[in-house]
C-alpha cells in the first residue's frame, strides 16, 4: 500500500484513536490541535458495558470491548502511564422491572460474561438506598481521560508530527488538500463539539452538549465499586469521587453554575445522605449525536475531506473500533457501517 499523508484536525478521543490505527499502517500522520479539549474536561471516561432500564448491551459490544482493553493497555506500555482501571459498577434498581430484565439476561449466554448474578448480599446491599436491590456490572472499566489526552500530545510531539494551533481556515485549499503550503492526501476533521464551526460539515448534526461533573471528597463512599442510580460515583483513591454527569443540551458555554451542583447533589442523595466535602466543580462540552451513534465518512464533493466526529457519552469505549473502521474506509475504501455513515443524512445536508 503506497504511504499516504494524512492531516487530522483535532487531539482529542477520535483524533488520537484514529493518529495511531493509521501509523500502525504506516502512514505519515499530522496532528493539529489547539491544546483546548473542553469535551475532555467532562469526561469520566467511563466504559460501561450495559444501556441501564432495559439492560441492552451496548453497540457492538463485544468487538468495542475487546479493541479498547487492548487498545488502553498497549498506551499504557507506550507511555509508560496508568490509563485503564477495571471497575465493577454497582447498579442500584430504580424499579422492580428493571429488576427483572436483569435477572431475565443474566440466564442468556451473551449477558454472562457482563452480569453477575444477583445474590443475597445484593439484594442486602445497605452501603446506599436500595429499594429493589442492586446488580454488579463485569468488565467495566475508566480511563483516565486527562492523562489520556496530555500523554497523547506529549507522544505526537515527541514524533514531530503535532502541531499546536488552531486551524487556520484562511491557509487550507480544501479541493487540493493543502494546509499552510503543505499537500496532504486525505484530511480528517474531528473537531468535537466545534464541528459548525467547519463549513464542510457544519450541516453534520454534532450537538454541542454541556456537562458539569462534582469531585467530592467523603469516608462513607464505598471505594471498591462505582454505583450508578441518577448518577455515576466513581471512586477516584483516597476517599475522593467523581459525581456525574449533566446534560445541557445546545449550550457551549464552559462555566459552571449552581443550579448543576445542585442537581448532582440532588441525584447523589437518591443513593443516600452521605456526609461530603465538595473539591471540584467541573464543566466541558460533549459531541453528540441524536441518534446516538457517530458520524464518519467522506465529503460528497470535497473527495480529500473526511469527517470522525460525535462519539460521545460511549466514546472511550467504540472509539478504538471505529478508528479501525476509519482507518480501512480512508485506506481502502471498506464500506462504513450505515449506522455511523454520513450517507444517512445527506438529505439534511443538501
Amino acid at each position: 500500500m503506497e504511504q499516504e499523508k494524512i492531516l487530522i484536525i483535532g487531539a482529542g478521543l477520535a483524533g488520537t484513536t484514529l493518529a495511531h490505527e493509521l501509523q500502525k499502517s504506516g502512514h505519515l500522520i499530522t496532528l493539529l490541535d489547539k491544546g483546548e479539549n473542553h469535551a475532555t474536561a467532562i469526561a469520566a471516561g467511563m466504559v460501561n458495558p450495559m444501556v441501564f432500564r432495559r439492560m441492552n448491551k451496548s453497540w457492538r459490544l463485544d468487538e468495542c470491548m475487546r479493541d479498547a482493553v487492548s487498545y488502553y493497555q498497549i498506551l499504557e506500555q507506550l507511555f509508560t502511564k496508568k490509563l485503564y482501571y477495571p471497575i465493577t459498577i454497582r447498579r442500584l434498581f430504580s424499579s422492580l422491572q428493571e429488576r427483572e430484565f436483569w435477572q431475565k439476561r443474566q440466564e442468556i449466554e451473551e449477558f454472562k460474561e457482563y452480569l453477575s448474578p444477583i445474590s443475597e448480599e445484593d439484594n442486602d446491599y445497605s452501603k446506599t438506598i436500595n429499594e429493589f436491590g442492586s446488580g454488579r456490572l463485569k468488565r467495566a472499566f475508566w480511563v483516565d481521560a486527562l492523562a489520556y489526552y496530555d500523554e497523547n500530545r506529549n507522544y505526537f510531539r515527541k514524533q514531530d508530527c503535532l502541531l499546536e494551533e488552531e486551524f487556520d481556515l484562511r491557509e487550507f485549499h480544501a479541493e487540493k488538500g493543502i494546509y499552510k503550503g503543505v499537500r496532504y492526501d486525505k484530511i480528517v476533521f474531528c473537531c468535537g463539539y466545534l464541528n459548525k464551526y467547519i463549513p464542510f460539515f457544519e450541516s453534520a448534526p454534532v450537538e454541542q452538549t454541556k456537562g458539569q461533573t462534582l469531585t467530592i471528597e467523603s469516608k462513607v463512599l464505598p471505594e471498591d465499586e462505582s454505583l450508578n442510580r441518577k448518577c455515576f460515583v466513581l471512586p477516584l483513591g483516597e476517599n475522593n469521587f467523581r459525581i456525574g454527569a449533566t446534560y445541557e443540551w445546545n449550550d457551549e458555554s464552559l462555566t459552571t453554575s449552581e443550579k448543576a451542583k445542585d442537581l448532582l447533589l440532588e441525584h447523589l442523595q437518591v443513593l443516600g445522605d452521605f456526609p461530603l466535602k465538595i473539591i471540584e466543580q467541573s464543566v466541558g462540552v460533549r459531541p453528540t449525536v441524536l441518534d446516538r451513534r457517530p458520524i464518519m465518512g467522506q465529503h460528497p464533493e470535497l473527495l480529500k475531506l473526511f469527517i470522525f466526529n460525535g462519539l460521545g457519552t460511549k466514546g472511550y469505549l467504540m472509539a478504538p473500533t471505529l478508528a479501525k473502521d476509519m482507518a480501512a474506509f480512508l485506506l481502502t475504501g471498506k464500506e462504513l457501517d450505515k449506522e455511523v455513515s454520513i450517507k444517512r443524512f445527506e438529505k439534511k445536508m443538501n
